[in-house]
């Protein structure tokens, strides 16, 4: 299926209005794979830029854990190995809870996820500038639209027709991957330290 800017645009406002109808339709669109490993990369690219861009405008800086160096390759890593294991945890998580969704849907809900999620960091952004009160407000608003739309896109994607059900899911699923990407993170020397990458 072709999807224009335009389509893409509608899905995404779609998706913050009415979260389980535009994971139906994102879902039907069957974009492969492929396209989906691509996008992926891409939205996890924009959401690093997303990151450095809110850092730079705000006018207090990001506090991190002691000995924490976030760099922009440093982030790029975790948030690329925390998506892509969460792509799995949901599917095999929903699976065992009953779930009818494959790997290319759970693929499919959490880039329309982060694609929504890039989204409002780009309005939080611009709000910064305008004023940091209200793009401080804007910020917990978009936590609470994101987990209402995960959780709307987990419960069509395993059609569990159970909110309680795809929370569940979700929140093992986060469990799993924040243990599973501690363990490689650890391994591949990205955790939390003094040092740089």
């Amino acid at each position: 299926m072709n999807i224009t800017m335009q389509s893409a645009t509608r899905a995404l406002w779609g998706a913050i209005t009415d979260p389980a109808g535009a994971a139906r339709q994102v879902l039907d669109w069957r974009l492969g794979l492929g396209n989906l490993w691509t996008a992926l990369a891409l939205v996890a690219v924009l959401n690093v830029l997303m990151l450095a861009l809110l850092q730079a405008a705000s006018p207090m800086p990001v506090m991190m854990q002691p000995g924490m160096v976030l760099t922009p390759f440093r982030y790029a890593m975790i948030i690329t190995i925390f998506l892509f294991l969460l792509v799995y945890t949901i599917y095999h998580i929903g699976r065992m809870m009953g779930g009818q969704g494959s790997v290319e849907d759970s693929l499919t809900v959490i880039v329309m996820f982060q694609s929504i999620s890039v989204a409002l960091e780009a309005v939080q952004v611009l709000l910064v500038v305008i004023s940091p009160q209200i793009a401080s407000i804007f910020g917990l608003v978009s936590l609470a639209i994101l987990l209402r739309c995960l959780v709307n896109f987990v419960n069509v994607m395993h059609r569990f027709d159970s909110l309680g059900k795809a929370f569940g899911t979700l929140l093992f699923a986060v469990i799993g991957t924040a243990l599973i990407a501690g363990i490689v993170l650890t391994v591949l020397g990205v955790a939390p330290t003094g040092g740089q990458i």
